[in-house]
């Protein structure tokens, strides 16, 4: 058995997870990533997906996404968090290759921190782009059918 704790991203950005006192995780079939949770008292079956960083833990029918971080990437992620809060500009940068498919912002319109910004489809998925803080939209720096690569900067936060 394994002492859980993650990083989830719960649709306003990412939050720490501290599991409920006396939780255990234990692999069912490894291999088809199948595990149980228990806590001695109950037990729930749940289905882990993914690979990396990015994994997904099906429990009771609820597909919730966990972001599995190394000290150091912890440590840097905490830090762009840190530097965020302090008011400059914020580049919104794409974190994967896709292709803009809505953009929700103009240039000068207010946000508060978790607005979504816009959405990037890739591989089949759709993935919003949500404001790390509250500001105004300086730039908006894509359109809607546009592609981009990872690392190209979509909107910057003043």
């Amino acid at each position: 058995m394994a002492s859980l704790s993650a990083r989830i991203d719960t649709g306003n950005g990412p939050a720490d997870v501290a599991p409920a006192e006396g939780w255990q995780l234990a692999w069912i079939d490894q291999r088809r990533a199948i595990a149980r949770l228990t806590d001695g008292q109950q037990s729930l079956t749940v289905l882990v997906e993914g690979a990396g960083t990015q994994w997904f833990v099906t429990i009771r029918g609820r597909r919730v996404r966990v972001s599995v971080q190394s000290w150091r990437e912890r440590v840097l992620a905490d830090a762009e968090a840190a530097g965020a809060e302090g008011g400059g500009p914020v580049e919104v940068r794409a974190t994967l290759p896709g292709l803009v498919v809505a953009v929700r912002v103009e240039e000068g319109q207010k946000v508060a921190g978790g607005d979504s910004l816009l959405t990037i489809e890739a591989m089949k998925m759709q993935n919003e782009i949500r404001a790390p803080r509250d500001g105004v939209i300086g730039q908006v720096a894509v359109s809607v059918g546009q592609p981009v690569a990872a690392g190209v900067l979509l909107v910057r936060l003043d």
